[in-house]
């Protein structure tokens, strides 16, 4: 779960703990004293490992305290201590807030990765937070079943839900939230309770799409999809094609199947030119014609085109990039929606990246689809706004590109599409935004809600109301 929050300031400032008159300082071995997990505090031995998230940018953060629950009484424990003492709550399994919320200096780091167990009960999985994606990936392989999520391996699968999740399935069977069916939610007040189209239904419409706003989950339980055996289609062109390749890959998708799927790539090589890949996943023996009809709409032959079958399981890994991990590093990202890749917009985004290229910048942009199965469910029916769009635009420079750097071009990115962009995805969370341009026409309900389960702002925030 990556940590999250509304509402003020910035991951990159301290947060501040509360210490007016009647607040004493945190008794953490009391709160140890409550728990079967443990507290891990400043000068600790494992603090600095305990602390440690994905992005190598946020190591200078320093929680307050590491609380590494083991049940779900251990985290309404820590929730009801973080009332008594005003202290700031994060959520923290996969550690890939983009915003290092699940790290930030003076909160209180609820550390859900001991949360585990996957367990399938008819077309149902019960999930507990602290898995990766591939964890959950593997394990309902072996039953044969999966859900549709994302491809990055070590994501946590709580944090990726709780906003959405867009993946290679996504076209087929929706987003992860829309194919969950329940959860086990820990409130700020350390009151558990379960969350359902039956029981709380304010909260699971909260749930899908609108980020970990309201406690920590504990238990998460989703309507599985058949995990079946998938060509994947690798196809290169030339950079200064893009436009045309975006274009193309857009009018394919008008009249795709919905179990064809695909994204587009720009690349930055830093010298003023670009690089454009794609990636097709499809049902098995199906890639040879998805990929002739993509390449007939963009009207241009690939410069390369690799193709293989592959089972489920394979086909994770190799979108995952070969493992069930990948290395620890220093990356800033961004993002935007889109309502329609009209020339106009195809254009300001490839200018975004060749601008950046020509400063000498490798950076990045991942165009991926919001159609098919995601339309199915109405704009108001879940936190997640983007029913009606045609894409999500994600911005990114990994290091060496200093992180200074490449927020200014993704400040800069976010300026020339502005015209053209509907908001971004909550997600690839950006501190200091105003929470509108997450949330659009759900953000007053999401607010309203907030403000009846959190009216103390217990759980961290970094976005402007």
């Amino acid at each position: 779960m990556a940590g999250w929050g509304l509402a003020g300031g910035s991951a990159a400032d301290p947060v501040a703990i509360s210490s007016g008159p009647g607040v004493a300082k945190p008794n953490w071995s009391k709160l140890e004293r409550r728990i079967a997990g443990r507290v891990c505090c400043v000068g600790d031995a494992d603090y600095p490992a305990a602390k440690q998230v994905f992005n190598t940018r946020f190591d200078g953060e320093t929680p307050a305290a590491i609380v590494q629950v083991a049940t779900t009484a251990d985290v309404a424990a820590a929730m009801a201590f973080a009332a008594e003492y005003h202290l700031p709550v994060a959520a923290r399994s996969g550690g890939h807030s983009y915003a290092g919320v699940s790290t930030a200096t003076g909160a209180m780091i609820i550390d859900v990765r001991q949360l585990t167990g996957v367990n399938v009960d008819g077309g149902q999985a019960i999930v507990g937070p602290g898995h990766t994606l591939y964890e959950v990936y593997r394990n309902l392989d072996g039953f044969e079943l999966t859900i549709p999520t994302g491809m990055c391996p070590d994501v946590g699968i709580s944090g990726l839900t709780l906003g959405g999740g867009l993946g290679f399935e996504s076209r087929a069977y929706g987003l992860t939230c829309d194919r969950l069916a329940a959860a086990t939610l820990v409130l700020p007040d350390g009151t558990a309770v379960e969350v359902s189209p039956t029981s709380r239904p304010d909260l699971f419409w909260a749930l899908r799409g609108g980020g970990p706003l309201f406690g920590i989950v504990t238990s998460l339980t989703y309507d599985t999809i058949p995990a079946t055996p998938k060509d994947v289609v690798r196809l290169t062109f030339p950079g200064d094609q893009a436009a045309r390749v975006i274009a193309g890959w857009s009018r394919w998708l008008a009249s795709a199947d919905r179990e064809q799927w695909a994204d587009v790539s720009v690349d930055a090589d830093g010298n003023g030119a670009l690089d454009c890949w794609m990636q097709v996943v499809c049902p098995a023996g199906n890639g040879a014609a998805a990929a002739a009809a993509l390449t007939d709409a963009i009207g241009s032959a690939p410069l390369t085109v690799e193709r293989c079958t592959l089972s489920h399981m394979d086909t994770v890994t190799l979108l995952a990039g070969g493992g069930s991990t990948t290395p620890r590093a220093s990356f800033t990202n961004g993002s935007d929606v889109v309502a329609d890749l009209t020339s106009d917009a195809i254009d300001r985004i490839v200018e975004a990246l060749t601008a950046f290229s020509r400063a000498g910048g490798t950076g990045w942009v991942q165009i991926n689809p919001l159609d098919g199965a995601i339309r199915d469910t109405a704009p108001t029916a879940s936190a997640f706004p983007w029913r009606e769009h045609a894409a999500l635009v994600e911005w990114g420079a990994y290091q060496p590109i200093p992180h200074d750097t490449a927020a200014a071009w993704v400040w800069a990115a976010h300026s020339l599409v502005s015209p053209v962009s509907a908001g971004a995805y909550v997600n690839y969370l950006e501190p200091g935004d105003p929470l509108t341009r997450y949330y659009a026409h759900n953000y007053p309900r999401l607010a309203a809600l907030r403000r009846t389960i959190d009216p103390d702002h217990r759980i961290l925030t970094v976005l402007k109301p």
